[in-house]
């Protein structure tokens, strides 16, 4: 066997084990993709029986398992900050969502009776999955205290953290940013009607400016 042949078999065995490491060994790897988040009413009640204007969120999730291994995300949180603010939310249900979805129109979305409660969702090998996932404000959080005073206008951070299964801390695995105008705070806590945000992305905004 010639020198060249040599090179050339340890190539091709060098090949054949990175694509059976991609396609059959690669452990689970998780990446996280959002859609335009809607932002429902959600009055709040706080300790001393006082009601305050939050939101839920709906985000419309990708999940994308990277490698070829199954994973099961044992749970979501998501953390929404403003300013000093700084509020958690927990994961409610699954619900129908996609871009065509009436802003304003029809039933609520977080009333469909075909919501699905939340649960771990698993992922196989190289599965791409869309779930809209409605997260509402936790109140009793000392850490994440709702506060007493009304939305204020400015940009809002959200940070999506996730926790896999044998993993003992959650990780954030997507960021959106957010700008909301003092005219959208002031339609959104006034009114009686089943109003939502759909708030643009400033991401997106910025790219499309770049465009």
């Amino acid at each position: 066997m010639t020198t060249a042949s040599i090179i050339i078999s340890i190539i091709a065995l060098i090949v054949s084990g990175i694509v059976a490491w991609k396609n059959y060994l690669a452990p689970f790897r998780l990446s996280l993709h959002s859609g335009a988040p809607r932002l429902e009413r959600c009055p709040v009640e706080l300790i001393d029986g006082r009601a305050v204007m939050r939101f839920a969120v709906v985000l419309p999730l990708y999940f994308v398992n990277e490698g070829a291994q199954d994973g099961i995300i044992s749970d979501i949180v998501l953390i929404v900050r403003s300013g000093q603010n700084a509020w958690l939310f927990y994961p409610a249900f699954y619900c129908k969502y996609s871009v065509s979805t009436e802003p304003t129109l029809g039933r609520m979305l977080t009333k469909d009776p075909s919501n699905e409660p939340f649960y771990p969702p698993h992922l196989q090998g190289k599965e791409t999955l869309y779930k809209p996932v409605v997260f509402f404000p936790v109140g009793n959080s000392k850490k994440f205290p709702l506060g007493d005073k009304p939305l204020l206008p400015g940009k809002y951070t959200f940070q999506v953290m996730i926790l896999e299964t044998l993993r003992t801390y959650y990780e954030v695995k997507l960021t959106l940013h957010i700008t909301l105008s003092e005219e959208q705070i002031g339609e959104f806590e006034s009114s009686p009607s089943l109003t939502c945000l759909i708030p643009f992305i400033d991401e997106v905004q910025d790219k499309r400016q770049l465009l």
